[in-house]
């Protein structure tokens, strides 16, 4: 089509040319792509016609696709260091891993006997069976900003039974939405306890704690 227009511009200016000297003139091509005449016997260069081609659209560069990052690292299991109940005996321990933009995790609080009082209260007493003691899993970067927070009612948990058939431990294993840079933000656990201490079984009374700080 480019070629075709530049015969026919070519075409319109010999027309417009005829009857001049054809020994003394020729049309000539610049690199520029314009039209010129020249003549031969003063040398002159005269342009005719500008390039009038049409002007080539550039083509939308695609982008580079994206390299995923190595995701072995995500599809191994995370263990945090376990936290104790200041005073008693109870310690709780948080597990995760990232799947399919989840926060897959598991929750341990062990032993169980140290909770058998407040399981029995909540059998006994209905006001009790209401509340919800639980746990609070605080998960920060590196500069202790908050990623993600799960909260966990002690009794949504699962007893998990040892080798002799009695309750080990609970258990809770869950998951919640987590972006894989988020995930990949996290830096420290906090387990904050909101357990009634009169109703946990060995050690000294202590207060309520405030978050205990584990470390990968």
């Amino acid at each position: 089509m480019r070629y075709l227009f530049r015969f026919l511009a070519i075409l319109s200016v010999a027309i417009l040319l005829y009857g001049c000297d054809s020994n003394q003139y020729q049309i000539v091509t610049g690199p520029d792509g314009a039209l010129y005449r020249f003549n031969k016997k003063t040398g002159s260069l005269s342009m005719m016609m500008k390039d009038r081609s049409p002007a080539r659209t550039a083509q939308p560069q695609r982008p580079e696709a994206v390299k995923e990052e190595d995701g072995s690292a995500l599809d191994k299991p995370v263990s945090w260091k376990e936290s104790k109940y200041p005073g008693k005996d109870l310690w709780g321990k948080f597990e995760m891993v990232w799947r399919e933009n989840k926060l897959c995790y598991k929750f341990y609080i062990y032993p169980y006997k140290s909770l058998e009082k407040a399981f029995a209260r909540k059998k006994q007493d209905y006001i009790y069976s209401l509340m919800r003691p639980g746990f609070v899993i605080e998960l920060v970067d590196k500069n202790g900003f908050l990623v993600k927070e799960i909260k966990i009612n002690l009794w949504s948990m699962t007893k998990a039974d040892g080798d002799g058939g009695t309750a080990k431990e609970l258990v809770l294993n869950s998951q919640i939405d987590c972006t894989k840079q988020s995930y990949g933000s996290i830096g420290g656990c906090a387990i904050k306890w909101g357990l009634d201490s009169e109703m946990i079984e060995g050690g000294v009374d202590y207060i309520k704690s405030s978050s205990v700080k584990s470390e990968r």
